[in-house]
């Protein structure tokens, strides 16, 4: 077995899978990761009467961050068979996992996004770290691709069409409580022990477990797209992108397509869909320039790769904002929650402690969902200070 993916069985006949990519602070899908995956499988398979159930989680902070980017921006068209049949190959063993006729649990003890929600996915229970640090998410869109290992199959086939399309669409993130009110996960856990508990748990109490969509008499939740409602939903819905992206990102309708078509046939036919418009995406210019932009240059911007050398960093602890409106306002809000003293005038009080109300509008929400508390929210707001005086200069220091 490969030092990527312990295989630990304990007493309980419970098999503990333990991601921990060598040489990496992340878990990603590359070779090294199909690899050890494909080892791991071949020995559950091999050993699959002797036990009981499997959990799959990290050594990581993270649990698994996805795609390995440096590997997807090199494939080009030349490469695109092979590498359509390496995305299926992948598929295959998360698709033996919830096969195995064993209950198979993600212990989700970090952020599991792209490939790594997909693991999750694939797998009969999840159970996730009640820590504001975990994310749950299919972003790909945000980089011209689309959730390739399962994602649009899977999620169109748990929550539904109409539900699936904002994660899938907008590559939308939510915390561990929001995913647990969403239905993305089935429980929450205090810490490392209470995590692997809580799946221990499950598995012995759900020996047969199986995946919703290989029970028979499935259907998918709110119908396919020849029921009425989703049928007027989608009917609109290539036009609402269509303004949205100008035609100039792919990504958005090729979800839509692999998420509608995918629906209409059987779950291995949909795979073999969302792969081929994976591997269009990879493939594609629109793709790669959006992951060296929005990734690997991005990234090194924020690592501080175009600071000047020799001139140490200085913290912004107070900020002057001239003009109230709808960007003043949000420049107002967004520097209050950093934590910065903010003097936001206009050419009255009024105007000024209207572009205040906007952050206040905005905090509320925040406490009405449970995720600021009302002190957190007072403080916060307390931050930004109105004024119609014109300024004394320096105002930020």
């Amino acid at each position: 077995m490969s030092d990527a993916i312990r295989y630990e069985k304990g007493q309980d006949q419970i098999v503990v899978l333990t991601i921990d990519m060598p040489g990496q602070s992340a878990n990603t899908m590359n070779a090294v990761y199909r690899d050890a995956m494909a080892a791991a499988v071949a020995r559950l398979q091999a050993e699959q009467e002797s036990i009981a159930g499997v959990i799959i989680t990290s050594a990581k902070k993270t649990f698994f961050a996805g795609g390995d980017l440096n590997e997807l921006i090199t494939v080009g068209k030349p490469e695109a068979k092979a590498f359509y049949d390496r995305v299926l190959t992948l598929k295959g063993q998360l698709r033996a996992l919830e096969t195995l006729g064993k209950p198979v649990v993600a212990a989700i003890n970090g952020a599991a996004l792209g490939g790594g929600w997909e693991i999750c996915l694939a797998c009969h229970h999840r159970v996730a770290l009640d820590d504001k640090a975990v994310q749950i998410g299919l972003p790909e869109v945000t980089l011209g691709l689309l959730p390739g290992g399962g994602g649009v199959v899977r999620m169109v086939r748990m929550l539904g069409l109409e539900k699936a399309l904002p994660y899938l669409l907008e590559g939308k993130k939510v915390r561990p409580q929001q995913a647990l009110q969403a239905g993305l996960i089935d429980a929450l856990a205090t810490d490392r022990d209470d995590l692997l508990a809580k799946a221990r748990a499950w598995i012995l109490a759900n020996p047969t477990a199986q995946q919703p969509w290989d029970v028979r008499g499935y259907q998918i939740p709110g119908g396919t797209p020849s029921n009425p409602k989703v049928a007027q939903m989608l009917a609109i819905a290539p036009s609402i992108l269509r303004t949205k992206t100008q035609g100039c990102f792919p990504a958005p309708e090729k979800i839509l397509c692999a998420a509608v078509e995918g629906a209409q046939v059987d779950f291995d036919t949909a795979h073999l869909i969302e792969t081929r418009y994976f591997t269009e995406l990879t493939t594609g210019q629109v793709a790669k320039n959006m992951i060296g932009t929005f990734w690997f240059q991005l990234n090194e911007i924020n690592a501080g790769g175009s600071r000047p050398q020799g001139v140490p960093p200085q913290t912004t602890k107070k900020l002057g904002v001239l003009g109230a409106g709808m960007m003043g306002a949000g420049i107002a809000y967004v520097s209050a929650v950093a934590g910065i003293e903010v003097v936001l005038k206009d050419i009255s009080l009024e105007a000024a402690e209207k572009g205040k109300a906007h952050s206040a509008a905005l905090l509320e929400k925040k406490v009405a969902r449970g995720q600021l508390s009302r002190e957190q929210r007072d403080a916060t707001l307390a931050r930004i200070r109105t004024t119609a005086a014109a300024p004394t200069w320096p105002v930020a220091t």
